[in-house]
């Protein structure tokens, strides 16, 4: 049974995020401002980049309005925080054409004014600005090789060649896209097993398993992060799904 303060608490958490949004997206225009003078930050439709020919951006609080419980999961993800985040932040400072920097981490980046609409990669990033015949009309987003891929470079690129992508099997068949963590993220092993039923049932597998070795531990095993492999898009993922070889000895020390 819960108790009386944690029923406040959840009664408050979505205000919570709504004022941490807040004051990421403050935090991040005046550290903004610091790194490229003369930056330009929209946060009004009427002033200029806010317009498409599907819609008009209205910010992330807008859609909160009727959907609280996704707005609540994205509020503190790497996608809500992309424009805040510190590493990314001090790599601006050296970059001389800061724009192919915001077009993936900010919304309704217009590259003919280097303005942008919304600190962080929002709601409309993925659904598209919004629509005045909406909710009549779906906000529904394009699919991973269309979308995610824009930004998210090596990682469809690997999936591509690997077998889930030549059998379809999209991003969001793994990843919740509000909260970025893995579909049952408890237990990714099950994840995994919903498809590959014979290969978590084998011995080997089983082995490794009673041994809490996961299936991503080898199969989107990645090197130790890199940034500037990450800012160039060409970052390793582990999204081809091969198990290296290299990544047995993290574990087997003996082997030749």
């Amino acid at each position: 049974m819960n108790s009386p303060a944690k029923t406040r608490w959840s009664r408050l958490s979505p205000w919570m995020a709504i004022l941490l949004t807040a004051l990421i997206g403050m935090a991040t225009i005046l550290l903004t401002a610091l790194f490229q003078p003369g930056a330009v930050v929209v946060a009004d439709s009427s002033l200029g980049v806010a317009g498409s020919a599907n819609g008009t951006f209205q910010g992330p609080q807008h859609c909160a309005e009727c959907h609280p419980s996704e707005f609540y999961s994205w509020a503190g993800t790497t996608h809500a925080q992309a424009s805040f985040d510190p590493i990314f932040q001090s790599y601006l400072q050296g970059v001389e054409n800061q724009g192919e920097c915001y077009a993936c981490h900010t919304t309704g980046y217009d590259a003919q004014t280097g303005q942008f609409v919304t600190a962080g990669v929002t709601c409309e990033s993925c659904h598209g600005p919004y629509r005045a015949d909406h909710p009549g009309q779906s906000m529904e987003i394009a699919t991973a090789d269309e979308l995610c891929g824009t930004c998210h470079k090596s990682t469809v690129a690997e999936w591509r060649t690997s077998n889930h992508g030549q059998a379809g099997i999209a991003c969001v068949a793994c990843h919740e896209v509000h909260t970025q963590k893995m579909h049952m993220q408890t237990n990714s092993d099950a994840l995994c097993a919903g498809c590959h039923v014979r290969e978590a049932q084998d011995s080997f597998h089983q082995t490794h398993q009673s041994a809490a070795v996961g299936c991503i531990s080898c199969h989107v095993a990645r090197p130790a992060f890199d940034a500037s492999a990450a800012v160039s898009g060409m970052a390793k993922t582990g999204h081809s799904f091969e198990a290296d070889p290299g990544v047995c000895v993290n574990c087997h020390a003996e082997l030749p």
